[in-house]
């Protein structure tokens, strides 16, 4: 309330000095008119000079009254302007992160694809569900699951050798990308025979 009142004070005090300049200048340029040389005009432009200087005195006046809420909106702006930068510096990290994540599940894809690719079949990767899958294709290893699967009892090694042999896989996948939410999956055609996530057996279908 106070500084509203203030303000419209020193807009009537401003329009008083202006009313009041005018009519200086006025009787400054008759009397400037009146007297030859530049006597005259400098003392005109002195009278100009000085209204100007009141003038910007009662400026000066109304910002010293209205800097308290200039130097608190800069307080904010600064504040709202290092959240953006937070944000996106951390968005900036993320994003290597992601790369850097990317990376390495590529390499994990070439070193698995390496190991299966000539006994058991090939190996994809879905990004987005986090699943390696290993497609049994090998015509001699698909014999051996359907023999292992018609005949568990007299194939306990063998699938428990299947099975650990699973699990330390995703073990090391889990090691290598420091995460273990990825899971690697042994599938024949569309079926799911075996789902392994760090170190834990999540689907076991290879006994019929």
């Amino acid at each position: 309330m106070n500084s509203g009142r203030d303000l419209v004070l020193i807009i009537q005090v401003i329009i008083g000095l202006l009313a009041i300049l005018t009519l200086i200048g006025i009787g400054a340029w008759i009397w400037a008119f009146r007297r030859e040389g530049a006597v005259g005009l400098m003392a005109f432009w002195t009278i100009v000079a000085a209204g100007c200087l009141i003038v910007s005195v009662v400026y000066e006046v109304h910002a010293q009254n209205n800097r308290p809420q200039a130097a608190q909106s800069k307080v904010v702006k600064p504040a709202s302007k290092l959240k953006g930068r937070t944000y996106f510096s951390e968005r900036a990290k993320q994003q290597t992160a992601e790369q850097k994540q990317g990376l390495k599940e590529k390499w994990v894809l070439k070193q698995l694809r390496e190991t299966y690719r000539d006994t058991v079949g090939p190996v994809s990767f879905a990004a987005a569900k986090k699943q390696y899958v290993i497609q049994a294709k090998k015509p001699a290893y698909q014999k051996a699951l359907a023999i292992i699967g018609n005949h568990p009892k007299q194939n306990k090694k063998a699938l428990r050798t299947i099975r650990q042999n699973m699990n330390a896989a995703s073990k090391v996948v889990t090691k290598s990308l420091k995460q273990d939410d990825y899971t690697l999956i042994l599938k024949s055609g569309s079926k799911t025979l075996l789902a392994a996530q760090d170190g834990r057996i999540l689907t076991d279908r290879l006994v019929k």
